[in-house]
């Protein structure tokens, strides 16, 4: 006989299992608990892991900037640091982030003394507020880099017009510029460069001339670069019309410093504006061997005798004190003469017009440098001419200035490199990049040339010793 259940019983039942169930769903809930807490450790870690880095950058940066003061000559470019030898440390703290976790970062600069090149070790250590200490370890080493890694640079537009214009290189360390191609003397290859740093369509137009070398163009596709149907980019076997792309470089980025003139006290003249040699006779050096001239204007015109002629054997530095417009100006028969072991650097922020003769540089380009000491942002604008015929041998920096080449004929040519804000090249120009200025490093700012995170207790044990201050 089958006996009904009674509903006590089945209330029972349902009991057990809704306890059943209420102990599932909380072993689930548990486990979900467990695993977003896990997943929110692991967030917090890699978030601090990515910290780190960015801490250990911030003190290469800080030695970068004094490593760059330094090469400034900046009495104060290692304050703070603790020195000893050749070596400087220092351990910046008080780096606070989230949930009251704090961070520190000692850094390591191996020769500070720039007698050769630095090496930069930063350790960065974040201490979370719960979990593990963090730890990154970067190491850097540095090079001087070269303004004149490349002939022709604009930072804004480079604009080639008219179909006679031509870019190649030589190399100054193996003689004088030979065009001959089929002889035994040639100095004369297919290694000119020139670059725009604009990222606007057409940035870099060449129209029908000639770049026997490489192009660089700042957009990330070949927009940025506008060749002519006659034009070349390419070796010396290129025909007309001719585009070898693995010649052309996209993405191309300038970061070129503002410069200023030497401040070593000198002798004044208001203007030259006739024959002139320099150094004169009762002139006397500075502590370094230089001669230094305050110069309120240059304006030659008319017959050859007009030079101002750099005597053999001295370097000398001209600062023109005329701040805008018209400030060097060169036209006629006239000339400037830089004369065998000579050497003159220039600094203006004026207009500078370069036709007659031109510069006469008996040297290499490095012997002949012009510094624009315009600033950028600053009002006005400054331009850099080479017409006619007028030669220039020389290194030009101007990366807020608009520099034009208008060569009229055979001796329009330009040898060395130019930095310009824009450049305009016209007529019958003919820019030949000196290779040699590629490693014209004096002075200038050190950069990365190699970058590297030590993971492995091998490559930490190297620096540990210097590291645990």
């Amino acid at each position: 006989m089958i006996r009904p259940c009674s509903r006590s019983g089945q209330r029972g039942s349902l009991l057990v299992v809704a306890m059943l169930l209420t102990i599932v769903i909380g072993i689930s809930l548990v486990s979900y608990i467990n695993i977003g807490q896990t997943n929110l450790n692991v967030s917090h870690r890699a978030f601090y892991a990515n910290a780190a880095i960015n801490l250990a950058e911030t003190g290469l940066e800080q030695a970068m900037w004094s490593i760059n003061k330094a090469v400034d000559a900046d009495p104060n470019a290692w304050t703070d640091w603790t020195t000893s030898g050749a070596n400087a440390w220092r351990n910046f703290t008080g780096f606070q982030f989230d949930a009251n976790s704090t961070g520190n970062v000692r850094v390591y600069v191996r020769n500070y003394s720039l007698a050769v090149a630095p090496v930069i070790v930063a350790r960065s250590t974040i201490t979370p507020a719960q979990g593990a200490v963090i730890e990154k370890w970067i190491r850097v080493s540095l090079s001087k880099r070269s303004l004149f890694a490349n002939g022709l640079v604009a930072k804004d537009t480079l604009t080639f017009s008219g179909g006679n214009a031509s870019v190649d290189s030589y190399d100054s360390r193996l003689g004088s510029y030979d065009a001959n191609l089929g002889g035994g003397n040639r100095n004369r290859y297919d290694r000119g460069s020139a670059g725009s740093g604009s990222v606007a369509v057409n940035s870099f137009s060449l129209s029908n001339s000639d770049i026997w070398g490489y192009v660089s163009i700042g957009t990330a596709d070949y927009s940025g670069l506008d060749v002519g149907p006659n034009g070349i980019v390419g070796d010396f076997t290129a025909s007309a019309g001719t585009i070898d792309y693995s010649r052309v470089t996209t993405d191309f980025t300038t970061n070129f410093e503002d410069t200023s003139a030497p401040t070593t006290a000198g002798y004044s003249i208001a203007t030259i504006n006739g024959a002139t040699a320099l150094p004169r006779v009762l002139d006397t050096p500075a502590a370094d061997g230089v001669y230094y001239y305050d110069v309120g204007s240059i304006s030659l015109s008319g017959n050859a005798s007009k030079q101002l002629v750099i005597n053999s054997g001295f370097d000398v530095v001209i600062r023109i004190t005329t701040p805008s417009g018209a400030g060097v100006s060169l036209g006629g028969q006239t000339s400037i003469q830089v004369l065998n072991g000579g050497s003159l650097q220039m600094y203006a922020s004026c207009d500078v017009s370069i036709s007659g003769r031109g510069i006469a540089n008996a040297n290499d380009p490095e012997a002949f440098q012009f510094w624009s000491t315009k600033a950028a942002g600053s009002a006005g604008t400054q331009s850099v001419s080479i017409s006619g015929n007028g030669q220039l041998s020389a290194v030009v920096y101007a990366p807020n200035a608009d520099v034009t080449m208008n060569g009229g004929g055979a001796s329009g040519s330009v040898y060395g490199a130019i930095v310009a804000d824009s450049i305009t090249v016209t007529g019958g120009s003919a820019f030949h990049y000196d290779e040699a200025l590629s490693d014209m490093t004096d002075g200038n700012p050190f950069g990365i040339a190699g970058w590297t995170e030590l993971t492995s207790a091998a490559d930490r044990t190297l620096y540990a010793g210097v590291l645990s201050f």
